[in-house]
């Protein structure tokens, strides 16, 4: 179940410092996914993100709006 593998991939990030920096150095889902895959973890990006809110041992899965944003209105260039 890709349950089970996030949370026991968060647990790997707890401990693993490096496993840890590469996923606070990335911005999607999807790409922390991949970092999780190459470490023998099996979920999507997708699964990941259906899960936003939830805590599992202590860390919560949170998601964040990456897209860009441009003014194009009032006081806009």
């Amino acid at each position: 179940m890709s349950e089970d593998q996030i949370k026991k991939f968060l647990i790997e990030i707890q401990k693993n410092k490096n496993l840890r920096d590469q996923v606070l150095s990335v911005a999607t889902a999807n790409e922390i996914a991949k970092i999780a895959n190459d470490s023998g973890f099996e979920f999507k990006g997708s699964e990941l993100k259906n899960i936003s809110n939830k805590v599992f041992n202590g860390v919560k899965i949170k998601s964040q709006d990456t897209s860009p944003s441009y003014n194009f209105g009032e006081g806009g260039n």
